[in-house]
């Protein structure tokens, strides 16, 4: 009995978690997919899908000090602009630019201040399926200080750890149905022999 309750136990949590990661694993096959043949993703955009336009790019007076720190600096200027939110940050105030990349759910904004000629420019990421895509994929981390990214950290480690289950979980069913052990055995080794050719063969 009690392994009945297990083996349905098992068996709920794999189809739940299942159906509640479908999103992320859903961006995450077809953004693998643009990856591995980005040949035709350029074909398809004329060029790179992740292409950026001209917004702005004006004379700007920061009220913030111009003796920020870099990560103090981007955030005062995202601020400045109504753009607050995850970012990265590249250069510092004492060079010739300071480059703050907004990290948006749908388009990502390039801002680059330039400080000693008191110039801004405002770029916006032209919105399509594959720049989307390409965008979830590699969003992850939890270097920022907002509870939406760090949220999404956590439904990243959360899909990384769904796969592994989804692993134990399908071995445990293989085992399970006793007539599909040795089709199953099979399906198995094939698939970790022709794993581990092609890894030492490329």
């Amino acid at each position: 009995m009690k392994a009945l309750q297990l083996s349905r136990t098992v068996r709920r949590v794999h189809m739940y978690l299942a159906l509640f990661l479908t999103p992320w694993m859903l961006a995450y096959a077809l953004s693998s997919l643009l990856f591995n043949h980005p040949q035709i993703v350029r074909d398809w955009y004329d060029g790179p899908p992740n292409q950026f336009e001209t917004i702005e790019n004006r004379s700007f007076e920061p009220k913030f000090s111009l003796d920020l720190p870099p990560k103090e600096a981007a955030v005062a200027l995202l601020r400045e602009l109504d753009l607050d939110g995850p970012h990265n940050v590249r250069g510092n105030l004492q060079e010739a630019r300071l480059t703050v990349t907004r990290q948006g759910g749908i388009a990502t904004h390039r801002i680059v201040f330039f400080p000693h000629e008191k110039r801004l420019l405002i770029e916006k990421q032209k919105v399509n399926g594959a720049g989307l895509l390409t965008r979830i994929h590699l969003r992850a981390g939890y270097g920022q200080d907002y509870l939406a990214a760090k949220l999404w950290a956590v439904a990243v480690d959360l899909t990384a750890v769904a796969m592994m289950f989804w692993i134990a979980s399908g071995l445990w069913m293989w085992w399970e149905i006793r007539p599909a052990r040795k089709v199953g055995a099979l399906f198995g080794f094939v698939g970790i022999g022709l794993f581990i050719i092609l890894l030492l063969s490329a």
